[in-house]
């Protein structure tokens, strides 16, 4: 504490003046309360885990977020909890679109202090990369996720290179700009607002009513581009955060200052290898779709199974949900090259 310093509550109480160091303090420190967690390391929560069952733990989770999980369904929470993917995972990059108000920017913005949100505007490639007049890195050399919020808004001045380095990017986790070559792990989430109605069949759940396409600039209405997207979380389904007394977490969660370090310190190793050692796919996936959903549910197992103790029904569980989001990548790719892209339905074998 005393060499890098850390936040927290002190209590200070006048006293008779007493010469500290040459100097004449009249006041003393009589009480210090942290609240900053000092430690990074993710050993803590995979020790922790054990002492919960999964719906305790993804309650606590949904807390640590900022969010009273008594509000969501089950499926809601593991919606919300898929938004730390990108957090934990290396490379993985996702789309969100949804109704305005569920939460998705106030996420990113407070969990994490790895996190550059680019909300709209025009986006550079000196921005992105590297600077070639500063010789200053990109955001993505020094963040562990990029969000380009309000998707639509988002402008290139040069479209042409940028889209064709992003691409690259997105396959190799490699970018170049002029002499400068780099090798990133920053994940890519893409946040766009879609008009929609109330889902009849489920209270508090919306449909979108727009061409998803269409929420995308122009640049990247690019089938190359939405077959690099890992997957697509359906925020459409989550309710709007209306009011703090309501939707605002009331319970315990995990001091977000050591979880943001711990989601850090998780991205430093996969686990794409043991993914494949469960799951088996059927004929119809392609490579990119393998690596799509094994991404996933490594993101997926680093936040719910830290120590890796998981059954066959919560593994196909969260394996089913990656599933259904790289399904709506193939199906979006269908409706825009449905020559090249069939329509084809994806599907997986959970062993035992």
């Amino acid at each position: 504490m005393l060499v890098n310093g850390m936040w927290g509550l002190i209590t200070l109480k006048r006293v008779n003046p007493i010469e500290v160091w040459g100097r004449e303090v009249s006041v003393a420190v009589t009480e210090f309360r942290p609240f900053q967690a000092p430690e990074t390391d993710p050993g803590i929560i995979r020790e922790a885990r054990g002492c919960f069952t999964l719906d305790e733990w993804v309650s606590a989770l949904v807390n640590t977020i900022g969010l009273d999980p008594g509000v969501y369904s089950p499926r809601q929470r593991l919606l919300l909890l898929s938004r730390l993917i990108p957090l934990v995972e290396g490379n993985v990059d996702m789309v969100e679109f949804g109704p305005r108000q569920t939460g998705k920017t106030y996420l990113y913005r407070n969990v994490s202090n790895y996190v550059r949100i680019i909300s709209g505007g025009t986006v550079t490639p000196a921005t992105l990369f590297y600077n070639l007049r500063t010789r200053v890195p990109g955001e993505l050399a020094v963040k562990d996720v990029v969000v380009f919020d309000e998707v639509s808004k988002v402008r290139f001045p040069n479209p042409d290179e940028v889209m064709g380095k992003l691409k690259d990017f997105m396959e190799s986790g490699q970018y170049e700009r002029g002499d400068k070559k780099a090798t990133s792990d920053a994940s890519l989430v893409f946040m766009g607002n879609v008009e929609v109605e109330r889902d009849k069949t489920a209270e508090e759940s919306y449909l979108p009513v727009e061409d998803l396409t269409y929420v995308l600039p122009e640049p990247m209405r690019d089938s190359a581009f939405i077959d690099r997207v890992h997957g697509l979380l359906p925020g459409w389904e989550l309710p709007k955060i209306s009011q703090s007394k309501i939707h605002l977490a009331k319970g315990y969660g995990i001091a977000s200052d050591y979880f943001s370090e711990a989601m850090h310190t998780m991205r430093k190793a996969s686990l794409m290898g043991e993914v494949s050692k469960y799951i088996e796919f059927s004929n119809e996936f392609k490579i990119r779709d393998e690596k799509a959903v094994k991404k996933i549910i490594s993101g997926f197992l680093k936040i719910l199974f830290p120590n890796m103790q998981f059954d066959k029904d919560e593994l196909e569980q969260v394996a089913r949900l990656a599933l259904e989001y790289r399904q709506r990548i193939r199906d979006w790719l269908h409706i825009l090259s449905p020559g090249e892209y069939l329509k084809e339905k994806l599907n997986i074998k959970v062993k035992g």
